[in-house]
């Protein structure tokens, strides 16, 4: 691969002027302009973007932390991120944090040593601010997308209200039970439980939350709220991966989807719509999403946009489908 320093040697101009051509000064005499381009695009020229930023210049790639890649959601998230870097003349570096704190972290070091110009986190929880103490101490622009946290630059939909749109949608399909399947510090849980108690819901015998150490206990622990009573119940899954698990546990224990138990999925993932019954779930936005916080960094590097904290709320949207209505 060839050098900055070959190509002024094959051009017969020197390497700062090689330099300001490859970096896109346009002061230039346009004729050298054309034979160093020309020489580097022979030549195959990659510009070493760690130097360059070392030297003050952009190297511009942006981060991108999710939790996990095996879940189709962030998988799309990245996707759409991706594609509106390229857009904005950016390439993208992913992260897989694996829900490990430590690993965010160690990320973050990374992402300082690669002196990437701006990052983008995708938690799947909301942070708290010893979580999120870090990253106010980054000298880049940053923002959470997919969900929020005070006084943090982010895009997200309202978790509690489509927590509370689900309740809605479950009370409707004659539900007289329910069951969270995820954690009691989702805001998603605390929308789906408020809604159910507002609509006079017996919060003791009739609204549960579950998650146990491992899914298979949850299951077990599900099927056993299930048999307790033989009421309708309807069952809200964090996430469409968690929701699956669900209806497999229902199918094979024959429990009937949706007479016998209706079930809802979040984050409406390429597969809610491709198994039979196809599962009922809350759309995220995405690619709005991602537009709207690549923009944002954009923005920030260019010094064209508003530096007061940007807070971006989506409206979510419930796409119903055979888990929870007969078609």
């Amino acid at each position: 691969m060839i050098t900055m320093t070959e190509i002024a040697r094959i051009t017969g101009v020197s390497q700062p002027t090689v330099s300001r051509v490859l970096n896109g000064n346009r002061s230039v005499n346009p004729e050298v302009a054309r034979r160093v381009l020309e020489c580097a695009r022979e030549n195959n020229f990659q510009p070493n973007v760690i130097a360059r930023s070392l030297n003050g210049s952009r190297t511009c790639l942006l981060a991108v932390i999710v939790p996990e890649l095996t879940n189709p959601f962030f998988a799309e998230v990245v996707q759409a991120v991706a594609e509106e870097a390229e857009k904005q003349g950016y390439n993208i570096l992913t992260f897989s944090s694996e829900h490990r704190l430590a690993k965010e972290r160690r990320y973050l070091e990374i992402i300082q040593q690669y002196r990437v110009d701006g990052l983008l986190l995708a938690p799947t929880t909301e942070k708290g601010v010893p979580e999120i103490e870090p990253f106010r101490r980054l000298d880049i622009p940053w923002i959470l997308i997919t969900n929020r946290t005070d006084d943090v630059n982010c895009v997200y939909i309202s978790h509690r209200e489509a927590g509370r749109m689900v309740a809605d949608h479950l009370m409707e399909t004659g539900a007289k039970r329910f069951v969270f399947v995820g954690s009691a510090e989702d805001s998603k849980f605390r929308g789906f439980q408020e809604r159910l108690w507002e609509a006079g819901v017996d919060p003791e015998g009739s609204v549960k939350q579950l998650r146990e150490q491992t899914r298979e206990q949850t299951m077990e622990t599900l099927l056993a709220f299930l048999k307790e009573r033989p009421e309708k119940t309807g069952i809200f899954a964090y996430n469409d991966v968690e929701a699956l698990t669900v209806m497999n546990t229902l199918l094979r224990e024959r429990i009937q989807v949706p007479d016998e138990a209706a079930l809802v999925g979040f984050d409406d993932t390429f597969i809610s719509g491709r198994i039979l019954p196809g599962l009922t779930s809350v759309r995220q936005p995405v690619r709005e999403m991602a537009e709207a916080a690549v923009q944002y960094i954009v923005g920030q590097l260019k010094k064209d946009a508003d530096p007061k904290p940007f807070r971006r709320v989506m409206g979510a949207e419930l796409i119903i489908r055979g888990s929870t209505v007969k078609g």
